[in-house]
Order: structure tokens, then sequence, then C-alpha cells
């Protein structure tokens, strides 16, 4: 049964970081500033990446085929994390136009030694989006939202040290977000 539910989460949590997506809606953000953009962002996933600080901030629109809902998929999360030993907090927010979502705070260790756990955070994932020259303890924050059935996954990860000024910097783009089926990036 364990098994199971560890599979459930890690095909879940996968799916929604890194699966390309054909649904119809669409994330619209006013971009963070002094942030560099990935060449590859689009409607439906988005990263920027900010060098000086070695952090990274990205939404992610899940696949179409995920048919797990937000109420499901939250607590599972929880659970999977606390297992883990890296959930730090939980709680539920309401953020941006008109979303919400459960956001969890992660107390993740240095790059290296992630990358030789046996936890569900493998390489070839967000460990390829951290610097592998600054090989510190590392801070995340995880929100997962559903809109208008899409699920949609917040991610910001940064050093320990610099996480607390790093949320306060992005929290006007988290404000600006809008999950919906238009096209684009606000102005």
């Amino acid at each position: 049964m364990n098994s199971i539910i560890a599979l459930i989460i890690l095909v879940t949590t996968l799916s929604l970081l890194f699966a390309p997506s054909l649904a119809s809606g669409e994330i619209k953000v006013t971009p963070p500033t002094n942030w560099q953009p990935d060449p590859d962002n689009n409607p439906d996933t988005m990263w920027w990446y900010q060098k000086p600080t070695k952090s990274t901030f990205a939404i992610n629109k899940g696949p179409i085929n995920m048919s797990f809902p937000l109420f499901l998929v939250g607590p599972i999360m929880a659970q999977a994390f606390a297992d883990q030993g890296i959930l730090e907090s939980l709680d539920q927010v309401t953020f941006g136009h008109s979303n919400f979502g459960y956001r969890y705070f992660l107390n993740l260790t240095s790059p290296s030694k992630l990358a030789n756990t046996s936890t569900f955070i493998q390489p070839g994932s967000i460990l390829d989006l951290l610097d592998k020259g600054y090989d510190v303890p590392y801070k995340g924050m995880l929100i997962l939202t559903e809109k208008q059935g899409d699920l949609y996954a917040i991610v910001l990860m940064s050093p320990k040290e610099s996480f607390d000024n790093i949320l306060n910097e992005i929290k006007p783009t988290i404000d600006s977000l809008r999950l919906s089926n238009s096209i684009g990036m606000l102005n």
C-alpha cells in the first residue's frame, strides 16, 4: 500500500513540475524584476533565475491528463514531504487574482547531499536548476493550486540564508499571477 502511494506521489510531483501540457489554461504573470527568464518560457511553463543569489522561481501548469483534484493532492504531498523529513510548514494560501492553494515550506539539504538521497526529488529535475558551485542548504516554497480544473505548481528555491529576502522580492510577481485561458505575459 505504501509503495502505491509513493508511486502516485512521485508521478504527481514529476508530472506537475516537468510534463508538457496540452490543456487550454495558461499563466499570465508580471515577471520578477532583475531575474533572468528561461529562453524556453511559454504560456504553460515559466522559469526565472537570479544568479547572484543562486535562486530559482518557476510556475508550471500540470498536464491535461492529471486527474487528481487539489483537495486530494494537497494533503498527500504534505504527508510525503513530512515522511521525507523536509516539510517545515504547510498552510493554505490565497494569492494573485483569486487563486487558492496549499503552500509548503521545505528545508532542503545541499544539492550534492540531496542528489545522493533516495527521496522522490531526483537528479535531472529541480536539482539541475541549482548552482552546482554553491553547495549550501536550500529552502524551498511550493504552492499547489487548481484553476478551472488545471493544477499548477509555483516553486521558489533559494539558499536558506537568503530565502526570506528572495520571497519578499518575488511577492509582487506572485500577487500578479493569473491562471486563465488567456495567452501571454502581463506588461
